[in-house]
Protein backbone atom coordinates (compact mmCIF):
# COMPACT_ATOMS: atom_id res chain seq x y z
CA UNK A 1 0.00 0.00 0.00
CA UNK A 2 2.91 2.32 0.59
CA UNK A 3 4.02 2.18 -2.86
CA UNK A 4 0.58 2.90 -4.54
CA UNK A 5 0.88 7.08 -4.21
CA UNK A 6 4.18 7.09 -6.13
CA UNK A 7 3.77 3.88 -8.53
CA UNK A 8 0.75 5.10 -9.23
CA UNK A 9 1.40 8.36 -10.20
CA UNK A 10 3.84 6.90 -12.53
CA UNK A 11 1.39 4.83 -13.74
CA UNK A 12 -1.29 7.54 -14.00
CA UNK A 13 0.80 10.17 -15.49
CA UNK A 14 1.93 7.46 -18.51
CA UNK A 15 -1.59 6.19 -19.63
CA UNK A 16 -2.78 9.79 -19.76
CA UNK A 17 0.12 10.66 -21.78
CA UNK A 18 -0.37 8.07 -24.10
CA UNK A 19 -4.15 8.10 -24.10
CA UNK A 20 -4.14 10.90 -26.87
CA UNK A 21 -2.20 8.42 -29.18
CA UNK A 22 -3.89 5.18 -28.32
CA UNK A 23 -8.58 7.06 -29.05
CA UNK A 24 -7.91 8.77 -31.96
CA UNK A 25 -5.55 6.20 -34.11
CA UNK A 26 -6.86 3.32 -34.71
CA UNK A 27 -3.51 1.37 -34.74
CA UNK A 28 -3.18 1.14 -30.96
CA UNK A 29 -6.06 1.44 -30.11
CA UNK A 30 -5.53 -1.95 -28.25
CA UNK A 31 -3.53 0.41 -25.95
CA UNK A 32 -6.33 1.64 -24.24
CA UNK A 33 -6.93 -2.33 -22.92
CA UNK A 34 -3.55 -3.40 -22.02
CA UNK A 35 -3.22 -1.95 -18.55
CA UNK A 36 -6.30 -4.19 -17.49
CA UNK A 37 -4.19 -7.31 -19.06
CA UNK A 38 -1.00 -6.13 -16.97
CA UNK A 39 -3.21 -5.81 -14.32
CA UNK A 40 -4.93 -9.44 -14.68
CA UNK A 41 -1.51 -11.22 -15.55
CA UNK A 42 -0.24 -9.53 -12.26
CA UNK A 43 -2.88 -11.37 -10.40
CA UNK A 44 -2.34 -14.74 -11.87
CA UNK A 45 1.37 -14.76 -11.17
CA UNK A 46 0.52 -13.57 -7.29
CA UNK A 47 -2.01 -16.55 -7.58
CA UNK A 48 0.22 -18.88 -8.69
CA UNK A 49 2.73 -17.83 -6.52
CA UNK A 50 3.87 -20.48 -3.73
CA UNK A 51 7.51 -18.67 -2.29
CA UNK A 52 8.08 -16.66 0.31
CA UNK A 53 9.74 -13.01 -0.02
CA UNK A 54 13.11 -12.95 -0.39
CA UNK A 55 13.77 -8.93 0.11
CA UNK A 56 16.29 -6.91 -1.58
CA UNK A 57 18.68 -9.55 -1.72
CA UNK A 58 21.18 -9.37 -5.08
CA UNK A 59 24.62 -9.72 -5.90
CA UNK A 60 24.83 -6.03 -6.50
CA UNK A 61 22.18 -4.23 -4.91
CA UNK A 62 24.17 -0.77 -4.76
CA UNK A 63 24.18 -0.81 -8.64
CA UNK A 64 20.00 -1.65 -9.10
CA UNK A 65 19.71 1.20 -6.50
CA UNK A 66 21.80 3.64 -8.76
CA UNK A 67 19.97 2.28 -12.05
CA UNK A 68 16.97 3.20 -10.38
CA UNK A 69 18.35 6.47 -9.12
CA UNK A 70 19.24 7.70 -12.58
CA UNK A 71 15.86 6.92 -13.60
CA UNK A 72 13.98 8.80 -11.08
CA UNK A 73 16.26 11.60 -11.75
CA UNK A 74 15.64 11.38 -15.58
CA UNK A 75 11.90 12.05 -14.48
CA UNK A 76 12.77 15.92 -14.07
CA UNK A 77 13.83 16.38 -18.04
CA UNK A 78 11.51 13.96 -19.61
CA UNK A 79 7.99 15.78 -17.66
CA UNK A 80 9.82 18.94 -19.14
CA UNK A 81 10.42 17.82 -22.58
CA UNK A 82 6.94 15.63 -22.73
CA UNK A 83 5.01 19.05 -21.15
CA UNK A 84 6.02 21.28 -24.70
CA UNK A 85 5.61 18.09 -26.65
CA UNK A 86 3.81 15.10 -25.48
CA UNK A 87 3.67 13.78 -28.92
CA UNK A 88 6.60 13.18 -29.58
CA UNK A 89 7.48 9.35 -28.97
CA UNK A 90 11.08 9.42 -27.85
CA UNK A 91 9.63 10.80 -24.84
CA UNK A 92 6.83 8.53 -24.23
CA UNK A 93 9.00 5.57 -24.45
CA UNK A 94 11.87 7.24 -21.92
CA UNK A 95 8.35 7.92 -19.60
CA UNK A 96 7.56 4.11 -20.04
CA UNK A 97 10.78 2.84 -19.60
CA UNK A 98 11.24 4.54 -16.23
CA UNK A 99 7.77 4.31 -15.26
CA UNK A 100 8.32 0.05 -15.66
CA UNK A 101 12.03 0.43 -14.61
CA UNK A 102 10.96 2.12 -10.89
CA UNK A 103 8.01 -0.44 -10.68
CA UNK A 104 10.20 -3.30 -10.80
CA UNK A 105 12.70 -1.59 -8.25
CA UNK A 106 9.49 -0.98 -5.74
CA UNK A 107 8.82 -4.94 -6.43
CA UNK A 108 12.25 -5.78 -6.11
CA UNK A 109 12.46 -4.24 -2.88
CA UNK A 110 9.18 -5.50 -1.85
CA UNK A 111 10.15 -9.47 -2.45
CA UNK A 112 13.61 -9.61 -3.44
CA UNK A 113 14.15 -12.03 -6.91
CA UNK A 114 11.33 -14.32 -5.69
CA UNK A 115 8.71 -11.61 -6.36
CA UNK A 116 11.19 -9.70 -9.18
CA UNK A 117 11.09 -12.65 -11.87
CA UNK A 118 7.42 -13.87 -11.69
CA UNK A 119 6.14 -10.22 -12.40
CA UNK A 120 9.15 -8.81 -14.44
CA UNK A 121 7.17 -10.23 -17.70
CA UNK A 122 4.07 -8.76 -16.35
CA UNK A 123 4.90 -5.37 -15.84
CA UNK A 124 7.53 -5.38 -19.24
CA UNK A 125 4.38 -5.98 -21.02
CA UNK A 126 3.06 -2.46 -21.14
CA UNK A 127 5.39 -1.52 -23.14
CA UNK A 128 3.54 -3.21 -26.53
CA UNK A 129 1.09 -0.35 -25.91
CA UNK A 130 3.70 2.60 -26.62
CA UNK A 131 3.73 3.57 -30.20
CA UNK A 132 6.54 2.49 -32.34
CA UNK A 133 9.15 5.59 -33.25
CA UNK A 134 8.27 6.97 -36.56
CA UNK A 135 11.21 5.97 -38.09
CA UNK A 136 10.67 2.12 -37.52
CA UNK A 137 6.91 2.39 -38.01
CA UNK A 138 6.58 4.19 -40.94
CA UNK A 139 8.07 1.80 -43.32
CA UNK A 140 7.24 -1.40 -41.60
CA UNK A 141 3.69 -0.11 -41.64
CA UNK A 142 3.69 0.95 -45.43
CA UNK A 143 5.66 -2.27 -46.59
CA UNK A 144 3.01 -4.60 -45.34
CA UNK A 145 0.36 -2.15 -46.13
CA UNK A 146 1.56 -2.25 -49.64
CA UNK A 147 2.10 -6.14 -49.88
CA UNK A 148 -1.74 -6.49 -48.73
CA UNK A 149 -2.72 -4.42 -51.60
CA UNK A 150 -0.57 -6.59 -54.09
CA UNK A 151 -2.16 -9.66 -52.66
CA UNK A 152 -5.54 -8.22 -52.47
CA UNK A 153 -5.15 -7.29 -56.33
CA UNK A 154 -4.30 -10.71 -57.01
CA UNK A 155 -7.48 -12.29 -55.06
CA UNK A 156 -9.85 -10.18 -57.23
CA UNK A 157 -7.92 -11.46 -60.20
CA UNK A 158 -8.82 -15.21 -59.09
CA UNK A 159 -12.43 -13.86 -58.39
CA UNK A 160 -12.93 -11.83 -61.48
CA UNK A 161 -13.01 -8.71 -60.19
CA UNK A 162 -10.47 -6.08 -61.99
CA UNK A 163 -8.40 -4.04 -59.87
CA UNK A 164 -5.18 -2.50 -59.61
CA UNK A 165 -2.78 -1.44 -56.92
CA UNK A 166 -2.00 2.38 -56.19
CA UNK A 167 0.25 2.19 -53.21
CA UNK A 168 -2.03 1.27 -50.13
CA UNK A 169 -5.11 2.09 -52.35
CA UNK A 170 -6.49 -0.05 -54.34
CA UNK A 171 -8.28 0.09 -57.94
CA UNK A 172 -11.45 -0.63 -59.26
CA UNK A 173 -14.21 -0.50 -61.38
CA UNK A 174 -16.61 1.62 -59.07
CA UNK A 175 -13.53 3.73 -57.94
CA UNK A 176 -10.65 3.86 -55.25
CA UNK A 177 -10.87 1.46 -52.10
CA UNK A 178 -8.69 3.66 -50.07
CA UNK A 179 -6.20 2.95 -46.67
CA UNK A 180 -9.17 3.98 -44.58
CA UNK A 181 -11.60 1.65 -46.25
CA UNK A 182 -9.45 -1.89 -46.69
CA UNK A 183 -6.32 -1.25 -46.26
CA UNK A 184 -6.36 0.19 -42.10
CA UNK A 185 -6.56 -3.41 -41.48
CA UNK A 186 -3.02 -3.82 -41.44
CA UNK A 187 -3.25 -2.45 -38.02
CA UNK A 188 -4.00 -6.19 -36.54
CA UNK A 189 -0.32 -6.81 -37.29
CA UNK A 190 0.30 -4.90 -33.75
CA UNK A 191 -2.49 -6.17 -32.05
CA UNK A 192 -1.96 -9.84 -32.98
CA UNK A 193 1.34 -9.63 -31.03
CA UNK A 194 0.05 -7.79 -27.99
CA UNK A 195 -2.44 -10.74 -27.75
CA UNK A 196 0.28 -13.49 -29.02
CA UNK A 197 2.63 -12.23 -25.95
CA UNK A 198 -0.27 -11.72 -23.45
CA UNK A 199 -1.18 -15.50 -24.17
CA UNK A 200 2.80 -16.79 -23.96
CA UNK A 201 2.54 -15.38 -20.47
CA UNK A 202 -1.06 -16.07 -18.98
CA UNK A 203 -0.29 -20.11 -20.02
CA UNK A 204 3.16 -19.58 -18.58
CA UNK A 205 4.70 -21.22 -22.03
CA UNK A 206 8.62 -21.43 -21.94
CA UNK A 207 10.61 -18.43 -23.80
CA UNK A 208 11.20 -20.54 -26.89
CA UNK A 209 7.42 -21.41 -27.29
CA UNK A 210 6.23 -18.09 -26.80
CA UNK A 211 9.05 -16.69 -29.39
CA UNK A 212 6.94 -19.55 -31.68
CA UNK A 213 3.64 -17.60 -30.95
CA UNK A 214 5.15 -14.37 -32.77
CA UNK A 215 5.20 -15.66 -36.07
CA UNK A 216 2.23 -17.30 -35.97
CA UNK A 217 0.78 -14.51 -34.62
CA UNK A 218 1.98 -12.55 -37.34
CA UNK A 219 1.08 -15.18 -40.39
CA UNK A 220 -2.65 -14.92 -38.76
CA UNK A 221 -2.65 -10.81 -38.80
CA UNK A 222 -1.59 -10.99 -42.00
CA UNK A 223 -3.76 -13.99 -43.15
CA UNK A 224 -6.98 -12.20 -41.57
CA UNK A 225 -6.60 -9.13 -42.89
CA UNK A 226 -5.92 -10.08 -46.77
CA UNK A 227 -9.42 -11.96 -45.91
CA UNK A 228 -11.16 -9.05 -44.81
CA UNK A 229 -9.46 -6.69 -47.42
CA UNK A 230 -10.23 -8.75 -50.21
CA UNK A 231 -13.64 -8.80 -49.17
CA UNK A 232 -14.35 -5.12 -48.66
CA UNK A 233 -12.73 -4.71 -52.17
CA UNK A 234 -14.77 -7.49 -53.65
CA UNK A 235 -17.82 -5.61 -52.47
CA UNK A 236 -16.75 -2.16 -53.63
CA UNK A 237 -16.56 -4.07 -57.08
CA UNK A 238 -19.85 -5.09 -57.45
CA UNK A 239 -21.84 -2.47 -55.55
CA UNK A 240 -19.65 0.87 -54.83
CA UNK A 241 -17.24 1.85 -53.20
CA UNK A 242 -19.87 3.46 -51.17
CA UNK A 243 -21.23 0.09 -49.89
CA UNK A 244 -18.27 -0.15 -47.97
CA UNK A 245 -19.35 1.74 -45.30
CA UNK A 246 -22.42 -0.72 -44.33
CA UNK A 247 -20.02 -3.83 -43.89
CA UNK A 248 -16.09 -1.65 -42.65
CA UNK A 249 -16.65 -2.15 -39.25
CA UNK A 250 -18.31 -5.35 -38.62
CA UNK A 251 -15.91 -6.84 -41.25
CA UNK A 252 -13.07 -5.22 -38.85
CA UNK A 253 -14.56 -6.22 -35.57
CA UNK A 254 -15.07 -10.09 -36.67
CA UNK A 255 -11.58 -10.34 -38.43
CA UNK A 256 -10.34 -9.44 -34.93
CA UNK A 257 -12.66 -12.26 -33.09
CA UNK A 258 -11.29 -14.92 -35.54
CA UNK A 259 -7.89 -14.11 -35.23
CA UNK A 260 -7.69 -13.81 -31.70
CA UNK A 261 -9.95 -17.28 -31.60
CA UNK A 262 -7.71 -18.73 -34.01
CA UNK A 263 -4.81 -18.15 -32.34
CA UNK A 264 -6.06 -18.74 -28.72
CA UNK A 265 -7.06 -22.29 -29.84
CA UNK A 266 -3.10 -22.40 -31.46
CA UNK A 267 -1.96 -21.72 -27.78
CA UNK A 268 -4.50 -24.04 -26.09
CA UNK A 269 -2.99 -26.65 -28.11
CA UNK A 270 0.50 -26.52 -27.56
CA UNK A 271 -0.03 -26.34 -23.75
CA UNK A 272 -1.71 -29.64 -24.28
CA UNK A 273 1.60 -31.21 -25.86
CA UNK A 274 3.74 -30.16 -22.95
CA UNK A 275 3.72 -28.62 -19.34
CA UNK A 276 4.27 -25.28 -19.16
CA UNK A 277 6.25 -23.14 -16.70
CA UNK A 278 6.12 -24.63 -12.94
CA UNK A 279 5.13 -21.60 -10.63
CA UNK A 280 7.83 -20.01 -8.62
CA UNK A 281 8.34 -21.87 -5.20
CA UNK A 282 11.18 -20.93 -3.11
CA UNK A 283 11.22 -21.54 0.81
CA UNK A 284 13.00 -19.60 3.63
CA UNK A 285 12.77 -20.66 7.75
CA UNK A 286 10.79 -18.86 9.82
CA UNK A 287 13.80 -17.30 11.39
CA UNK A 288 15.02 -16.50 7.54
CA UNK A 289 12.09 -14.75 6.61
CA UNK A 290 11.57 -12.60 9.97
CA UNK A 291 15.25 -11.60 9.41
CA UNK A 292 14.46 -10.62 5.76
CA UNK A 293 11.63 -8.71 6.72
CA UNK A 294 12.60 -5.94 8.49
CA UNK A 295 14.98 -4.48 6.28
CA UNK A 296 13.54 -4.67 3.07
CA UNK A 297 10.52 -2.98 5.23
CA UNK A 298 12.76 -0.14 6.61
CA UNK A 299 14.08 0.42 2.83
CA UNK A 300 10.39 -0.15 0.96
CA UNK A 301 9.01 2.88 3.29
CA UNK A 302 12.30 4.68 2.22
CA UNK A 303 12.13 4.87 -1.12
CA UNK A 304 8.20 5.39 -1.59
CA UNK A 305 8.75 8.59 0.56
CA UNK A 306 11.48 9.54 -1.60
CA UNK A 307 9.84 8.76 -4.97
CA UNK A 308 6.72 10.20 -3.97
CA UNK A 309 8.70 13.42 -2.42
CA UNK A 310 10.63 13.50 -6.00
CA UNK A 311 7.91 13.26 -7.56
CA UNK A 312 6.06 16.20 -6.38
CA UNK A 313 8.81 18.53 -7.02
CA UNK A 314 8.89 17.66 -10.20
CA UNK A 315 5.39 17.98 -11.00
CA UNK A 316 5.35 21.50 -9.21
CA UNK A 317 8.31 22.82 -11.01
CA UNK A 318 7.31 22.10 -14.48
CA UNK A 319 3.98 23.29 -13.47
CA UNK A 320 5.98 26.57 -12.19
CA UNK A 321 8.26 26.97 -15.20
CA UNK A 322 5.95 26.81 -17.70
CA UNK A 323 3.52 28.80 -16.23
CA UNK A 324 6.02 31.42 -16.09
CA UNK A 325 7.84 31.32 -19.11
CA UNK A 326 4.12 31.04 -20.96
CA UNK A 327 3.25 34.49 -18.78
CA UNK A 328 5.99 36.08 -20.76
CA UNK A 329 4.34 34.71 -24.29
CA UNK A 330 2.63 37.57 -26.17
CA UNK A 331 -0.43 36.03 -28.23
CA UNK A 332 -0.20 35.05 -31.22
CA UNK A 333 -2.35 36.63 -34.12
CA UNK A 334 -5.47 34.33 -35.49
CA UNK A 335 -5.00 32.65 -38.89
CA UNK A 336 -8.81 33.04 -40.20
CA UNK A 337 -8.66 31.35 -43.69
CA UNK A 338 -11.21 32.01 -46.65
CA UNK A 339 -11.94 29.82 -49.61
CA UNK A 340 -12.72 30.86 -52.54
CA UNK A 341 -16.30 30.81 -52.19
CA UNK A 342 -17.24 33.31 -54.74
CA UNK A 343 -15.88 31.82 -57.16
CA UNK A 344 -18.50 29.97 -59.80
CA UNK A 345 -16.10 26.91 -60.10
CA UNK A 346 -15.39 26.75 -56.21
CA UNK A 347 -17.03 23.41 -54.74
CA UNK A 348 -17.15 22.77 -51.33
CA UNK A 349 -16.66 19.18 -50.26
CA UNK A 350 -17.90 17.60 -46.57
CA UNK A 351 -15.60 15.82 -44.41
CA UNK A 352 -16.53 12.15 -44.15
CA UNK A 353 -17.11 10.49 -40.78
CA UNK A 354 -13.65 8.11 -41.01
CA UNK A 355 -11.86 11.78 -41.69
CA UNK A 356 -13.63 12.84 -38.31
CA UNK A 357 -12.43 9.85 -36.37
CA UNK A 358 -9.07 10.40 -37.67
CA UNK A 359 -8.02 13.77 -37.62
CA UNK A 360 -10.64 14.37 -34.44
CA UNK A 361 -10.46 18.06 -35.61
CA UNK A 362 -12.61 21.06 -34.09
CA UNK A 363 -13.41 22.76 -37.17
CA UNK A 364 -12.26 22.16 -40.66
CA UNK A 365 -13.31 23.33 -44.36
CA UNK A 366 -12.35 21.61 -47.90
CA UNK A 367 -12.89 22.56 -51.31
CA UNK A 368 -12.14 22.27 -54.91
CA UNK A 369 -12.01 25.12 -57.84
CA UNK A 370 -10.37 26.36 -61.04
CA UNK A 371 -7.93 29.02 -61.61
CA UNK A 372 -8.11 31.17 -65.00
CA UNK A 373 -4.71 29.53 -66.28
CA UNK A 374 -6.34 25.70 -66.10
CA UNK A 375 -4.84 24.53 -63.03
CA UNK A 376 -7.13 22.78 -60.43
CA UNK A 377 -6.40 23.39 -56.92
CA UNK A 378 -7.87 21.63 -53.98
CA UNK A 379 -7.75 23.12 -50.65
CA UNK A 380 -7.46 21.44 -47.22
CA UNK A 381 -8.07 23.27 -43.54
CA UNK A 382 -8.46 21.71 -40.19
CA UNK A 383 -8.17 23.96 -36.55
CA UNK A 384 -7.23 22.23 -33.60
CA UNK A 385 -7.87 23.78 -30.14
CA UNK A 386 -5.25 24.18 -27.74
CA UNK A 387 -5.08 20.59 -25.92
CA UNK A 388 -2.67 17.45 -26.33
CA UNK A 389 -4.22 15.82 -28.79
CA UNK A 390 -3.83 18.67 -31.12
CA UNK A 391 -0.16 18.40 -31.57
CA UNK A 392 -0.18 14.54 -32.51
CA UNK A 393 -2.37 15.21 -35.06
CA UNK A 394 -1.44 17.88 -36.74
CA UNK A 395 2.02 16.98 -36.51
CA UNK A 396 1.73 13.16 -37.66
CA UNK A 397 -0.54 13.54 -41.30
CA UNK A 398 1.61 15.04 -43.67
CA UNK A 399 2.23 15.13 -47.88
CA UNK A 400 5.61 13.30 -47.52
CA UNK A 401 3.45 10.10 -45.30
CA UNK A 402 -0.31 10.06 -46.50
CA UNK A 403 0.26 10.88 -50.09
CA UNK A 404 3.23 8.41 -50.88
CA UNK A 405 0.60 5.84 -49.40
CA UNK A 406 -1.62 6.14 -52.18
CA UNK A 407 1.29 5.53 -54.34
CA UNK A 408 2.64 8.73 -55.37
CA UNK A 409 6.39 9.00 -55.76
CA UNK A 410 7.92 12.64 -54.03
CA UNK A 411 10.32 13.84 -56.41
CA UNK A 412 11.31 17.06 -54.41
CA UNK A 413 10.57 18.60 -51.33
CA UNK A 414 9.61 19.82 -48.75
CA UNK A 415 11.32 22.49 -49.05
CA UNK A 416 10.31 25.75 -47.21
CA UNK A 417 9.36 29.26 -48.07
CA UNK A 418 8.11 31.44 -45.33
CA UNK A 419 4.86 33.86 -46.42
CA UNK A 420 3.41 36.66 -45.13
CA UNK A 421 0.35 37.37 -45.42
CA UNK A 422 -2.01 40.05 -43.46
CA UNK A 423 1.53 40.14 -41.63
CA UNK A 424 1.40 36.80 -40.60
CA UNK A 425 4.27 34.63 -41.11
CA UNK A 426 3.27 31.46 -42.79
CA UNK A 427 5.44 28.47 -42.74
CA UNK A 428 5.07 27.11 -46.32
CA UNK A 429 6.28 23.61 -47.21
CA UNK A 430 6.59 22.48 -50.99
CA UNK A 431 6.25 19.05 -52.05
CA UNK A 432 6.73 17.75 -55.79
CA UNK A 433 5.26 14.14 -56.44
CA UNK A 434 5.24 12.48 -59.78
CA UNK A 435 1.71 11.07 -60.81
CA UNK A 436 0.61 9.54 -64.21
CA UNK A 437 -1.16 12.41 -65.51
CA UNK A 438 2.02 15.03 -64.92
CA UNK A 439 3.57 16.59 -61.57
CA UNK A 440 1.37 17.31 -58.88
CA UNK A 441 2.49 20.77 -56.58
CA UNK A 442 1.50 20.29 -52.48
CA UNK A 443 1.86 22.95 -50.72
CA UNK A 444 1.29 22.30 -46.74
CA UNK A 445 1.16 25.00 -43.61
CA UNK A 446 1.06 24.21 -40.02
CA UNK A 447 0.72 26.80 -38.00
CA UNK A 448 0.95 26.86 -34.36
CA UNK A 449 0.22 29.88 -32.02
CA UNK A 450 3.43 31.28 -30.55
CA UNK A 451 6.00 30.38 -32.76
CA UNK A 452 8.37 32.49 -34.82
CA UNK A 453 9.82 32.54 -37.48
CA UNK A 454 13.01 31.35 -36.02
CA UNK A 455 10.93 27.95 -35.16
CA UNK A 456 10.34 27.65 -38.44
CA UNK A 457 11.48 24.20 -39.77
CA UNK A 458 11.43 22.27 -43.47
CA UNK A 459 11.25 19.17 -42.02
CA UNK A 460 8.32 18.90 -39.27
CA UNK A 461 10.28 15.78 -37.57
CA UNK A 462 13.10 18.12 -36.81
CA UNK A 463 14.13 18.55 -32.97
CA UNK A 464 16.71 20.62 -33.21
CA UNK A 465 14.27 23.69 -31.81
CA UNK A 466 12.97 21.05 -28.48
CA UNK A 467 15.45 23.29 -26.26
CA UNK A 468 13.85 26.35 -27.27
CA UNK A 469 10.76 25.29 -27.32
CA UNK A 470 11.14 24.24 -23.89
CA UNK A 471 13.20 27.46 -22.78
CA UNK A 472 10.23 29.56 -24.22
CA UNK A 473 7.52 27.68 -22.33
CA UNK A 474 5.73 26.68 -25.84
CA UNK A 475 2.81 24.48 -24.39
CA UNK A 476 0.02 23.64 -27.16
CA UNK A 477 -2.02 27.02 -27.87
CA UNK A 478 -3.71 25.65 -30.69
CA UNK A 479 -2.54 24.22 -34.30
CA UNK A 480 -3.68 25.02 -37.88
CA UNK A 481 -3.23 22.97 -40.97
CA UNK A 482 -3.88 24.75 -44.39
Amino acid sequence: LMLFPPVGRLCFHLISNLWPEWEPNPQYRYGMVVPLLVAGLLLRRWLTYQGNPQGSSAANPWAVAWLAGLLAFLFLPTRLIEAATPEWRPIQWLMALETVGLTLYAIYLAGGKSWLRPAAFPVLFFLVAVPWPSPIEQPVIQGLSRMNASLVVEVMGILGVPAIPHGNVIEVSTGMVGINDACSGIRSFQSCLMIALFLGEYYLFTWRRRLLLLPIGFALALGFNLCRASLLTWIAGKKGVDAIAEYHDEAGFTIMLACTAVLWGVVWLMSRRKPAIAPVVKQTSDAGQSRQKENPLRLLKRFAVILFTWLVIVDVGVECWYRFREGQVKPGATLPVNFPVSDPTYQAIAATPEEHELLQFDSGEKGQWQEPDGSTWQGFYFNWLPGRVAGYLAKRHTPDICLTALGLKMVAGPKLEVMNVHGIDLPMRAYTFDTATGPLQVFQCHWEAGLGREDFTADESSRFNLIRGVWEGRGNQGQKVL
